[in-house]
């Protein structure tokens, strides 16, 4: 440790558990006022004894080099908490070693005359070792002022709270300095210093790619600090651009990020062909559509609110109306993927208040694994109101806390809740106002009604109120008439027809009474008769299980027909009941 060879000998134990402190290997920017508040403590008489408190990768051992620089009379030295609490070889004997190092650096002072200084990061290792270990520090602390030994403390505020602050008198002989993380301006002139360091200052004309890298830091890694985590995406881009020769551009910021965050950042959605895309996938809804359409603008622009969700959206209507499937068409447009990057939680599974431990488990689980997503919490109103607090913080900050007390991310998530209350409301639009467009007509008329319900707190399974303002945008959906869930029901049946054609190779023929059999027949216009789940579960059950079923029982047939046999009511009005069937046969 020290150039003279007589005095390692004599110091044995500060040179086996100690360092020189490193010079720092850039300018330390944007200290200055924590700098004046380390050099005023350490010339402190009594008690010249410091603890920085502040997060991981925040810049609490940059801040002591920096100090050290201007402080060239001190050796500063950086001592390892685990080496020490190693070459103690257990609790029990580490306080008499902390006496013995201690003791050894008084002698040190002593003999060279140089005063030290002991940066101790991580110091509640040897805190939470033992009672005894902390009793051993006391001392040393109190009288650290006369015997010419300054320290240096660092940890965390969570391993302060927990392990330090509960013992008043060690809390006593520490001066305390919160280090909080640098702001924008100063993490990029430590971008701009590294850029210099790493010889790539070249590939940046301003200061916009090191603006975005500590944006998107802030907005998706919240449980890291400035400036490691802005430093970390950095330091990855330049390994690519050494390795492929890439520029150092937003794109290659955007594949960085992508790769070690799943965060996408490069958005490539078409804003003139979002209602366009929505229709394709969702019938008949055409002001819910333009509802979501109107507030994915926002985003596309990159004007949505940066301390929120990207979009948080109320689907309402009764069942089976598209609200899934629109959601579904959500994901598709934005991730070209309606299944993995659609994380969707039933919320019939949380209605009792024992379930919130669970519920904010899983949800900050999946988001940490997937943060960029659309985000489905089906039928709201079934959920406990402690789960539902929960969903008042992510649409508040964006953010949530896991098991392991680490932020999430949901800043990047598309925010979608269905409830199917006021279903009162949708079945009065059912019976006197329907529309086979979902044009809105009527259900503006009715908007003032479907808030009041939907937030009626007196009835049951409502959507709970306190969330009501919360939501960027309430998208209602039209109740379907029979004439859209016949458009429905025959895009599934020229599905069924491609299906069998390419699975089995058989050609299969649909008479056009199916369809009218399936809706007309067995329809119907209630909200609360399920709607186009409904019409699509009678096509399965009728239509395609004969199908299936005679394929399976005639292998070899490579040629059959659907059609109905019986008097339809929809043909004769003066039938009480119809007598009519799906049948499967071998086209004649």
């Amino acid at each position: 440790m020290f150039n003279d060879a007589a005095l390692d000998e004599r110091f044995k134990l500060l040179s086996t558990l100690s360092d020189p402190l490193k010079r720092p290997e850039r300018e330390i920017v944007g200290r200055d006022h924590e700098k004046l508040q380390v050099r005023a403590g350490l010339e402190r008489p009594e008690l010249p004894n410091i603890i920085l408190l502040a997060e991981a990768g925040t810049g609490k051992t940059a801040l002591v080099q920096a100090t050290m620089i201007s402080d060239p009379e001190r050796l500063y030295l950086e001592v390892d908490p685990s080496r020490m609490i190693s070459h103690a070889g257990g609790a029990e004997q580490m306080a008499s070693m902390l006496k013995a190092f201690f003791d050894e650096a008084e002698e040190f002072v002593s003999s060279t005359g140089r005063h030290l200084v002991l940066f101790i990061d991580e110091i509640h290792q040897i805190i939470q070792l033992s009672d005894a270990a902390t009793e051993a520090i006391k001392p040393v602390l109190a009288a650290s002022g006369t015997r010419g030994i300054r320290i240096i403390a660092a940890t965390t505020f969570d391993e302060f709270h927990k392990h330090i602050s509960p013992n008043q008198p060690l809390v006593e002989r520490l001066q305390r300095i919160n280090v909080n993380p640098p702001d924008q301006k100063t993490t990029i002139k430590i971008l701009r210093g590294m850029s210099e360091r790493y010889e790539v200052s070249d590939q940046f004309f301003d200061d916009h790619v090191f603006r975005q890298i500590f944006e998107y830091t802030e907005r998706y890694m919240p449980a890291s600090s400035q400036p490691r985590k802005s430093i970390l995406v950095l330091d990855s881009m330049v390994g690519w651009h050494r390795l492929t020769g890439r520029p150092m551009d937003r794109e290659l910021l955007a594949d960085v990020l992508q790769e070690s965050l799943n965060v996408n950042v490069a958005f490539k959605v078409d804003g003139a062909k979002v209602k366009e895309q929505l229709d394709a996938r969702v019938f008949s809804q055409d002001l819910a559509t333009s509802a979501v359409a109107r507030r994915l603008q926002l985003s596309v622009a990159d004007l949505n609110d940066k301390s929120k969700p990207m979009a948080s959206m109320l689907f309402t209507g009764s069942t089976g109306v598209g609200k899934t499937e629109l959601t579904k068409a959500l994901a598709e447009l934005l991730f070209e993927d309606d299944k993995h990057h659609l994380v969707r939680f039933d919320m019939t599974e949380y209605a009792h208040d024992e379930s919130f431990a669970a519920f904010r488990s899983e949800l900050t689980k999946r988001i940490w694994d997937r943060p960029h997503a659309v985000l489905l919490f089906d039928e709201i109103e079934k959920a406990s109101p402690m789960v539902t607090r929960v969903l008042l913080q992510v649409l508040d900050d964006g953010r949530l806390s896991d098991d392991n007390n680490r932020e999430v991310s949901f800043l990047n998530t598309y925010i979608v809740l269905t409830t199917n209350a006021g279903s009162e409301i949708y079945a009065t639009i059912a019976q006197y106002a329907g529309s086979d467009t979902g044009s809105g007509e009527t259900l503006q008329e009715y908007t003032k009604l479907i808030r009041r319900s939907i937030s009626d707190t007196s009835a049951d399974n409502r959507f709970p109120p306190e969330l009501l303002g919360r939501i960027d945008v309430i998208v209602p959906f039209q109740p379907l008439s029979l004439t859209t869930q016949k458009k429905i029901v025959h895009a599934k049946l020229r599905k069924l027809v491609q299906e069998v054609l390419i699975k089995h190779n058989v050609r299969l023929e649909v008479d056009e009474a199916v369809l009218q059999y399936l809706i007309e027949d067995k329809g119907d216009t209630d909200s609360n008769a399920g709607g186009a789940r409904a019409a699509v579960a009678r096509l399965t059950d009728e239509v395609t299980t004969s199908v299936a079923t005679f394929i399976n029982e005639h292998p070899g047939q490579r040629q059959i027909a659907v059609y109905v046999v019986g008097d339809l009511v929809s043909n004769d009005k003066a039938l009480l009941k119809s007598d009519a069937r799906i049948e499967v046969s071998a086209l004649r």
